[in-house]
């Protein structure tokens, strides 16, 4: 009996071993199975319904790629297209109900990067009119089907040298005190209160070079040309990072991402709440007024490190060492802020992002935004919805 067993038992295990074998050559080589099958396939259409405020320059021309996909702004082309994408301005009662083709494969999608605030008080948007619409939403929101900040920590690190002759160059060129670039006077409620914290610095002893329609047009400051701006603002040892809304979850303008943390100063911040900032921000870059009782007193500690370099040069130590990476910053501010959700912004950028997923179209259940005005407005804090005093 155990000779006639042999041939069955050799058979079995000829048979193991091959399956082993397959499975190991097919899992170490995922990539060369799947990219010619992803590369046969036809390149993508992304199609915007319009430039956000109908002006060109506000986004990416005709023709732009995105990963696999192109851009157009052709209408026409609508049925061709993988993915429409509508701008908060470019979408209005009279596209619904949907007088247009649309493919039940394709992806609609809903971009903005303004605030709920702004929605509700100044473009007075009925959101409810677009339940079940749409597919995705593209917005500065962490929890974003697609994420379209402002910024990212890796895009700035990725952006501004790095090195100890680096920051030592940084502080070497400091020459002035703090600067604001501010022209939404009072056309918001967070812009007016964030005004009345300014008069209560000022009032307080603090100097501030106050630019912008706001104020008195600044010789080195010429308006709307930031691209001229980084020598200038690299002089100042700070920069208010004040938002025009109040504790709006994630909304984190330029006002933080370019000026200060791209041209070398420290952005002073006012309206996030700070745990949405230390989710986002490179580690230890920056001062929120929400660390201190009173303007006097985030006054005092801005004067304490004017006068004195080495504690003022511990928020640009997260530049210091080449070496680090992202990953490894973010496990250090995970750390040191355990209740703090921290967020690890994708790497490609929105519309590629949106490309691949109308490339890889799901099928069976599909995505859907059932209600956008809760998914946007809805859950917001209450802190970022009062109306406040504001002028139109």
């Amino acid at each position: 009996m155990i000779i006639q067993r042999k041939p069955m038992i050799r058979y079995i295990m000829v048979v193991v071993l091959f399956v082993f074998t397959c499975i190991g050559w097919f899992s170490s080589r995922p990539i060369k199975i799947l990219k010619p099958i992803f590369n046969n396939r036809p390149p993508g259409t992304i199609l915007m319904w319009d430039h956000p405020w109908s002006v060109s320059f506000t986004s990416q021309s005709e023709g732009s790629t995105f990963g696999r996909c192109r851009l157009t702004y052709k209408r026409e082309r609508i049925e061709e297209a993988d993915a429409v994408v509508f701008h908060l301005t470019a979408i209005s009662d009279s596209d619904i109900p949907w007088k247009h083709y649309r493919r039940p494969s394709q992806l609609f999608v809903y971009w903005t990067k303004e605030n709920p605030w702004v929605m509700k008080h100044l473009y007075r948007k009925n959101l409810t009119i677009f339940d079940n619409f749409f597919n995705m939403t593209m917005t500065y929101h962490t929890n974003s089907d697609l994420y379209s900040g402002y910024g990212t920590r890796r895009g700035v690190y990725n952006v501004v040298e790095k090195g100890t002759r680096v920051v030592d160059e940084l502080i070497a060129q400091k020459t002035k005190l703090a600067i604001w670039v501010v022209s939404n006077c009072d056309k918001m409620r967070g812009a007016v209160e964030r005004m009345n914290y300014y008069n209560e610095m000022v009032n307080a002893g603090f100097k501030v070079d106050s630019c912008g329609s706001c104020f008195k047009q600044c010789r080195n400051m010429p308006n709307y040309q930031p691209e001229l701006w980084r020598t200038e603002i690299g002089k100042y040892k700070f920069y208010f990072s004040f938002e025009n809304n109040i504790g709006c979850k994630d909304y984190i303008t330029e006002k933080f991402w370019e000026a200060p943390l791209w041209y070398g100063a420290v952005p002073v911040v006012w309206g996030p709440n700070m745990d949405d900032v230390i989710a986002v921000a490179p580690q230890n870059s920056f001062i929120h007024a929400d660390m201190f009782n009173t303007a006097a007193d985030l006054v005092n500690y801005l004067n304490y490190l004017d006068s004195n370099d080495t504690a003022y040069r511990e928020y640009f130590k997260w530049r210091e060492d080449p070496s680090l990476t992202i990953e490894e910053m973010e496990e250090q501010i995970q750390s040191s802020h355990p209740e703090v959700e921290v967020f690890s912004a994708p790497v490609s950028s929105n519309f590629t992002l949106l490309c691949n997923a109308a490339l890889n179209k799901r099928t069976g259940k599909r995505w859907q935004v059932k209600s956008l005005h809760q998914k946007l407005i809805g859950d917001e804090r209450a802190s970022c919805m009062e109306a406040g005093k504001w002028k139109l």
